[in-house]
């Protein structure tokens, strides 16, 4: 129930609702990893394009600290579940190489960066025929 209930809040089309759980994710430390992963799955909801496209580029700084705090299972969790896969245009591919390419995170975020910027790029070059 918890964990439902976890996902729908983070699904509100809402600013307020998504900074709330942006901010559990992300600014605090407080979720396991049941309700980080449903926080998630609810937060990114590819119709909510426009309010979520300040977090897109926040993504990578956040889960970065998020792993770093609180170790490789979070930061796979982190780049499995919260990863912004909605957003399949070419500025957000270029944000997440570069962000592979500093070298600063985890090794478990790192390869799950890998296999999710790659799908990006997959489905990029598909919608562009």
């Amino acid at each position: 129930g918890q964990e439902g209930a976890a996902r729908c809040r983070a699904a509100l089309p809402d600013p307020a609702a998504k900074a709330a759980a942006w901010a559990a994710m992300f600014d605090s430390d407080d979720l396991s990893n049941y309700l980080f992963t449903a926080t998630a799955l609810g937060f990114w909801q590819p119709e909510q394009a426009e309010l979520l496209r300040e977090y897109v580029d926040r993504f990578y700084d956040a889960a970065i600290a998020l792993g770093d705090r609180r170790g490789p299972a979070m930061a796979e969790a982190a780049g499995r579940q919260a990863f912004p896969a909605y957003a399949v245009d070419a500025a957000s591919l270029a944000v997440g190489e570069a962000r592979l390419a500093d070298g600063t995170m985890l090794p478990a975020l790192h390869r799950k960066l890998v296999d999710q910027l790659d799908d990006l790029a997959r489905a990029l070059r598909v919608r562009e025929g």
